[in-house]
């Protein structure tokens, strides 16, 4: 894919977050994490499931180790605010 010609590594993981991938500014919020979310079969897909392929966006000049760490912790806040959201609380994102 030319997407990912000169790409070191794109490490990605499938996130349930339904709530918060309907919120307006959740794309942005998933760029200020430096990380890029796909529908769950792939770029093209439009179909909202509320699962994402999240991955890291930043591929060329950092190490793995780097890279892996930008994407857990990334993941790690999306999934602390979806889990705000389930039990009804309001965020800001």
């Amino acid at each position: 894919c030319p997407t990912n010609v000169g790409t070191t590594m794109r490490a990605s993981v499938h996130v349930r977050l339904v709530n918060l991938g309907k919120l307006p500014g959740f794309f942005q919020l998933v760029q200020r994490l430096k990380l890029e979310a796909r529908g769950k079969y792939g770029e093209t897909d439009r179909q909202y499931t509320g699962v994402f392929d999240i991955s890291n966006a930043e591929r060329l000049g950092k190490s793995e180790v780097t890279l892996i760490n930008i994407m857990v912790e990334g993941v790690a806040k999306l999934i602390e605010i979806e889990r705000q959201l389930e039990i009804g609380e309001s965020v800001n994102i």
